[in-house]
């Protein structure tokens, strides 16, 4: 199975027959003095190149972008506590970090060596033959050749900003940073990262920075330490299947009063087809497009389709920050929500325990609740305030679900305070607060609709929010407009994201008093950690086969939904696919609406070839996610091969408006479907 490994360092160069072009050009070799090997000292590990065997110690790769100045993977550098480069003479100096932006992994780094810049080349066509040169393994600057396989590669899945230039030119650890020249010897791009087999071998997936993001990121870097990125003020999300069939571009679904994107007039449910010169496919390649304009950038066309109407528009930058937050009538301009909603983010608190990154949510003065997968089997946790840490005990309940009540003095006393009304989760928008773990603060997350109520009947019953969340969220809270607390934040994905409802937070306090309070509390943590503890004893063993027991009893006493679908993923991964299929089971029992568990639990009896198990819950996620053709391939699949073939034929019609392109290869499968395969 291919799968995408970050590796420490990257790149490669050149052994192409080079072809004169009449004029005078740097060479591929020359271009050898302009590449470094960086050597970091990472805390607890020696140096690369002093002593060190080959591969042993981190080693990157560095490019001379501009005199002295070496641009050079930021995940190289970041850990550092010192940084040496060896230059390609051999000499080894000292190197300081001017700065990073994690964002596009890209770092700067400034020696005194009289060090001359290397000569930056055109955009290169597909084809194109092409070169790295790195520090590979810590051996020293070598050369590989290969073509440009792809450019405005946006979606690769490493960074949060990507342009990157593809190429198959071998590629391995330790030329991170490393220069990818054309035939001329003259830079294209900066390499970055690769995809890499499950034994992080090189398979000819590789991936350097284009020099257009390269450059905008070290003058940003050089000039102010950091880079600020434009943003347009909107959400966007892939199109829908139906659209994909006449226009790939981004649709938009949220928009926030007083930003870029709302001065422009875009409205949600337009597609953006262009930003300046860049053509925008998807999400990615718009953050792409604005992440390539400089900061000063006062204005961009914007090509935008609506109803199958295209229009061009100026998509406007404000001067200042105090604008926008005048005109998006928010008091902070860190937060374009409703001020109500903004105001909550004092009830949110940044906390440490078995999660050493998540939140929790105050419900009295002294009062906290977070999820129980933050707390495992710890009885106090770390609150992170204004004032400074603060211990914050548990406090004994029989609730069973995946909340947990804190005791804790000394939170600010003019903070606010988050009320269980009792009221029903009736609203436009759902918004998520809790902590960003890169900013280090408690923001409002972007917000979403209502998916689903919790299924009638299930008393662990979640709320199922397009309102988004991210790790450092769990135990925050769920809010409406008016900031009316809905429930505690859990996670999920894939813009399907959980809650556990107020009407939860309130039996969590009703049974505080009863009997079986403290056992209870104790039980549950005893269990959430020997499962967690058999997660990762299965997921590192060499012999996962062999754990499948250990780990199914453990999690299945757990009871906690987080655990079940991972450690149902692991057996699954482990080859233990009825093991799987019963965790998975136990989850979607838990929370009957959660779209992402069903997900689970068919993709586990799906690999166990348990076709007629699939089709109940193929058929209910058919008409849970009617848009979404994963779902509806699982109908399909499981109609044709569990003897249900009108399920087969629903899924084929609803596919048919999702999208008629897989509907072809759906009919095809209907119609003339292969052998079952045996059941594992």
């Amino acid at each position: 199975m291919q799968v995408i490994c970050r590796l420490s360092f990257l790149v490669v160069l050149l052994g192409l027959v080079m072809l004169p072009t009449g004029r005078a050009q740097a060479s591929p070799e020359q271009a050898f003095e302009h590449v470094v090997s960086v050597l970091p000292v990472w805390p607890g590990q020696q140096q690369g190149g002093a002593g060190a065997p080959p591969g042993t110690a981190p080693e990157g790769s560095g490019v001379v972008v501009r005199p002295d100045m070496i641009a050079t993977a930021f995940h190289v550098v970041e850990p550092a506590e010192r940084i040496d480069v060896r230059l390609s003479d051999g000499r080894i100096v000292p190197a300081r970090l001017v700065a990073g932006d994690e964002a596009s992994d890209i770092a700067l780094l400034k020696v005194e060596a009289g060090l001359t810049p290397i000569e930056f080349g055109p955009v290169p066509g597909l084809a194109e033959p092409v070169c790295a040169i790195g520090n590979t393994f810590g051996l020293g600057l070598s050369v590989t050749c290969g073509v440009v396989s792809a450019t405005a590669v946006t979606n690769a899945g490493f960074n949060a900003v990507e342009d990157f230039i593809q190429t198959d030119a071998a590629i391995n650890p330790g030329t991170s940073g490393g220069a990818l020249i054309n035939r001329d010897g003259q830079l294209i791009g900066l390499v970055s990262a690769i995809f890499a087999s499950d034994a992080d071998a090189n398979i000819g997936v590789n991936f350097a920075v284009s020099n257009d993001l390269l450059m905008r990121v070290v003058d940003a870097l050089s000039e102010k330490g950091n880079v600020d990125y434009l943003t347009a003020g909107w959400r966007l999300g892939p199109a829908g299947r139906a659209q994909l069939a006449t226009l790939a571009a981004p649709q938009v679904r949220f928009v926030e009063p007083g930003g870029a994107a709302a001065g422009a007039g875009v409205e949600p449910g337009d597609q953006i087809v262009q930003i300046g010169e860049r053509r925008t496919q998807t999400p990615r390649d718009a953050i792409t497009a604005l992440a390539l304009l400089p900061a000063e950038t006062r204005s961009v066309p914007l090509v935008l389709q609506r109803a199958g109407v295209r229009s061009t528009v100026s998509l406007s930058f404000a001067a200042e920050a105090e604008e926008d937050a005048v005109s998006s009538g928010a008091s902070d301009p860190e937060c374009p929500y409703p001020e109500a909603v903004c105001r909550q983010r004092q009830a949110v608190f940044p906390i440490s325990a078995y999660d050493p990154a998540a939140s929790a949510t105050r419900i009295a003065v002294d009062l906290l609740v977070t999820n129980r997968h933050v707390l495992g089997d710890r009885l106090e946790a770390t609150v992170h305030t204004p004032s400074g840490p603060r211990t914050a005990q548990v406090v004994p309940s029989a609730y069973e679900g995946d909340l947990v009540l804190l005791k804790t003095e000394g939170l600010p006393a003019e903070g606010a305070v988050l009320e269980l009304d009792g009221a029903g989760p009736e609203a436009d928008l759902f918004y998520a607060v809790g902590a960003d773990i890169a900013r280090r603060e408690i923001r409002v997350f972007e917000p979403g609709k209502l998916i689903m109520l919790p299924a009638d009947g299930a008393k662990l019953g979640r709320l199922h929010v397009g309102a988004h969340m991210q790790p450092g969220v769990s135990g925050g809270a769920l809010v409406v407009e008016n900031g009316r607390l809905r429930g505690i934040a859990v996670g999920g994905g894939d813009n399907r994201f959980e809650a556990i409802p107020v009407s939860a937070v309130e039996d969590l306090l009703r049974r505080r008093d009863d009997p079986d309070a403290d056992r209870m509390t104790r039980r549950l943590g005893v269990n959430f950690a020997a499962c967690a503890a058999a997660i990762e004893s299965a997921a590192s063993s060499q012999n996962p086969a062999e754990q499948t027991d250990p780990l199914s009893r453990a999690c299945a006493r757990s009871t906690n939904h987080g655990q079940l679908l991972e450690a149902g993923r692991v057996l699954a991964r482990a080859g233990a696919f009825e093991a799987a299929a019963d965790l998975h089971a136990q989850a979607v029992e838990q929370v009957p609406n959660s779209i992402n568990s069903r997900l689970s639990l068919l993709v586990s009896l799906q690999l166990g070839a348990r076709f007629e198990d699939m089709t109940e819950h193929a058929r209910w996620l058919m008409e849970a996610a009617p848009d979404d053709p994963q779902a509806l391939r699982f109908s399909i699949q499981s109609g044709v091969w569990g003897g249900d073939p009108e399920l087969a034929e629903e899924g084929y019609r609803a596919l048919l408006k999702a999208d008629p392109r897989q509907a072809q290869a759906a009919r095809r499968f209907i119609d003339a479907a292969p052998p079952r395969p045996e059941r594992r």
